[in-house]
């Protein structure tokens, strides 16, 4: 049974505080959630495991993610948007307390399969919930609001990150973390939401064959993919290479967000303006080059810096056009099934590019495997794009 949403409160203090919610939970979550991908790796190297390891268990992760958001994306359409939001706001507060107790790597795996609650649980929620409070119209500037507070998490939650492991090791950041992550579980808990009414009869794979059967959503899904393959290979990988070449990732990750910032929101209110597809084909082949970047021998400050702003601005606008897409193309009760496929497709591909890069860098080592990743990438967007195969129009 999933529920059709009803119009929000036209009160305007419980709308506000609503969004209050819902952006600061998502800041703490997305903090958790970039931070341990980026850091991670290095944790997994001072337990002993080397760069493969550090990225097989980003890949349990997102796998992990993608099989418990069959159940727990569409709860938010079966339950409403405060159950999931709620469940995964806990379990990513806990998380960093799991990774500080695990202390092997075998143990560290199974933390990020719990982590991975908190993946399947809030963020296709979050998105839904923000997507509820918008009007048609606005929809893709109130999506690139949202976008615009995740992707400030990655300007701010790795300088943090960096500077708590440097002075207070692996463990003070975790503890840290979650001191902070749990200011956000009160807000979701008693926050206003928008009234249920009017059952409907499907079941989980009935809406998820009902959002696959649009070939629009597959199109644009099949772009999603492919930001998410760039993507893994940059959040994963970037702090073993900057470390290697004497930069800081910190910066590197500073830049992309500052630029990323600007990007979901210019990108979000174009879309409304001149058409999803439109913005979508144009910077699908951005971030594609910001890997490539990485690639160039010395690794000149400059060069690095300008892979961090080509990669703000194709990741963070091209997965804002995306969202604001997906919403527009299915009805209100498949809203959250459809941004849970959207993220599954996320969480699988940075998986997949994830396992694909780290077995690379063991062949070949980071900046040639950044070559090889970033050719290939642009090569396969090219064709699939340039055929309508994906973000179509």
């Amino acid at each position: 049974m999933v529920y059709m949403i009803s119009e929000m409160d036209s009160n305007s203090g419980s709308y506000r505080l609503t969004l209050a919610a819902v952006f600061f939970a998502a800041f703490c979550v997305f903090v958790t959630l970039f931070t341990s991908v980026a850091y991670l790796p290095l944790y997994v190297r001072e337990l002993g495991g080397g760069p493969a390891l550090g990225g097989l268990q980003n890949t349990v992760y997102f796998f992990s993610g993608v099989l418990l958001r069959f159940y727990l994306g569409p709860l938010a359409d079966r339950r409403g948007r405060r159950v999931p939001l709620l469940i995964g706001t806990v379990v990513s507060a806990t998380a960093p307390l799991a990774f500080a107790a695990a202390g092997s790597i075998p143990m560290l795996m199974l933390a990020r399969v719990y982590h991975a609650i908190s993946l399947g649980a809030f963020l296709s929620a979050a998105s839904s919930l923000v997507a509820d409070c918008a009007p048609p119209e606005k929809r893709g500037v109130y999506i690139g609001a949202y976008r615009f507070i995740v992707t400030s998490t990655i300007l701010i939650g790795p300088p943090i990150a960096e500077y708590c492991i440097g002075a207070l090791g692996f463990r003070g950041w975790f503890l840290v973390s979650a001191a902070f992550h749990a200011l956000a579980i009160p807000g979701i808990a008693f926050m206003s939401v928008p009234r249920l009414s009017k059952l409907l009869n499907t079941d989980l794979r009935g809406g998820f064959m009902r959002v696959l059967r649009t070939p629009a959503v597959a199109r644009v899904l099949g772009g999603v993919a492919l930001l998410a393959l760039s993507y893994s290979a940059v959040l994963s990988y970037l702090p073993l290479l900057a470390e290697s070449v004497g930069h800081s990732a910190g910066l590197y990750f500073m830049v992309f967000g500052s630029v990323g910032l600007v990007a979901n929101v210019v990108a979000g209110g174009l879309s409304d303006r001149v058409g999803r597809g439109r913005v979508a084909g144009h910077v699908a082949f951005v971030l594609p080059v910001a890997v490539l970047l990485l690639s160039l021998d010395g690794h000149p400050l400059s060069v690095f810096l300008a892979s961090a702003a080509l990669g703000g601005i194709g990741f963070s606008a091209g997965l804002s056009v995306a969202v604001a897409w997906l919403v527009d193309l299915v009805s209100v009760q498949l809203k959250a099934t459809t941004l849970a496929l959207q993220e599954s497709t996320i969480d699988t591909f940075m998986a997949l590019g994830a396992l694909l890069f780290g077995a690379l860098v063991e062949q070949f080592g980071l900046g040639s495997s950044f070559l090889y990743f970033g050719l290939s990438s642009a090569a396969l967007t090219f064709v699939l794009v340039s055929r309508g195969l994906v973000v179509g129009k």
